[in-house]
């Protein structure tokens, strides 16, 4: 049987997909050949996998059309099966465009997120759970249990197999990964310029610095003369700062793929929650892993984070202290 499974973007739901596709690769063995479709920017993540036959890329920012995309598909691959866990309007285009393939898509749980945005709603913990908003590692087995006639365990692990650059760092260290998505769930990089003062004051751990080369709030780290401390910003590619973070005593960060990335390849975290919300299907799962956040009457705001804050500061993430994020650290080392 050919599944072609579908997740576009982003970076930290491609990662989380891994989970999925590596129970199907246990469960039905040598009967099942999974491929992946993705943005061709986050194709590095997936190749080598060894649960995945082949990795297909789509390049939208060269132009790349879904008309094209299809008929490149229709040429090249015969599919039994459609399984759109991006279930987006892209997707569903996509999925027209190949009408005549089975498809299992994804239920996100649209309206119950969309209602637990309504600023002033009771956001206690009974109704998330009664709207059935739960960890996306959670959420698969529920959705699929019975599709796949067979028994999904109630979490389902991330995997990283790709092959790492070898790194030959000296010592030990912690990473910070200050980026995500929108710039509206991003704890103040002076926030975390301060943790890595606490870190190198208080450890001998060395602090490195991952992000991407449009991250420039990161330069903020400049402002710290020490050895120790090693600012990667946009020197790096996405492979490269994947084994940084293997490498990692923990890993402290925004709701973003980094931080799953860390959890793939076995590094805890603590990631700092904002405008989403961990029972969205984002949150850490493991164990030793921590999420830091605040119940306030406007959060969530989004889904994503893709809405601005509507206030001149961002309490939701600037109440989070950086002696509370290093209290938690400290659990973690």
């Amino acid at each position: 049987m050919k599944i072609l499974l579908i997740r576009f973007s982003s970076l930290g739901d491609v990662v989380l997909q891994t989970a999925t596709i590596k129970w199907l690769k246990e469960r039905f063995g040598a009967g099942l050949e999974i491929y992946f479709l993705t943005s061709k920017e986050f194709a590095p993540l997936l190749a080598g996998h060894d649960s995945i036959k082949e990795v297909i890329t789509y390049d939208r920012r060269a132009g790349e059309g879904l008309a094209s995309l299809a008929g490149r598909l229709k040429k090249n691959y015969s599919f039994d099966l459609l399984f759109d866990v991006h279930a987006t309007t892209r997707s569903a285009l996509l999925r027209l465009f190949l009408f005549s393939i089975p498809r299992l898509v994804i239920d996100k749980r649209r309206l119950e997120r969309l209602i637990l945005q309504v600023p002033g709603l009771s956001k206690k913990w009974w109704r998330w759970n009664f709207l059935g908003l739960s960890p996306q590692v959670q959420r698969i087995p529920q959705d699929f249990h019975g599709l796949f006639h067979a028994p999904i365990p109630a979490v389902l692990p991330l995997t990283f197999t790709p092959p790492l650059p070898s790194l030959s760092h000296p010592r030990e260290y912690v990473v910070l990964a200050p980026v995500a998505s929108f710039s509206s769930k991003h704890w103040p990089v002076t926030s975390y310029v301060t943790l890595a003062q606490k870190i190198l004051q208080e450890t001998s751990l060395d602090v490195v610095i991952v992000a991407g080369p449009t991250d420039t709030h990161c330069e903020a780290f400049k402002t710290i003369n020490n050895e120790r401390l090693l600012n990667l910003q946009g020197k790096t590619k996405l492979l490269e700062s994947a084994a940084w973070l293997q490498g990692a005593r923990a890993v402290v960060g925004n709701d973003s793929g980094m931080n799953h990335i860390a959890e793939a390849c076995g590094v805890k975290v603590v990631t700092l929650f904002g405008p989403t919300h961990e029972a969205f299907g984002f949150a850490p799962h493991l164990p030793g892993s921590k999420s830091l956040s605040h119940d306030l009457w406007c959060r969530p705001c989004s889904a994503t984070g893709a809405r601005e804050c509507f206030r001149a500061e961002k309490f939701c993430l600037t109440l989070t202290t950086p002696d509370q994020v290093w209290r938690e650290l400290q659990g973690l080392l």
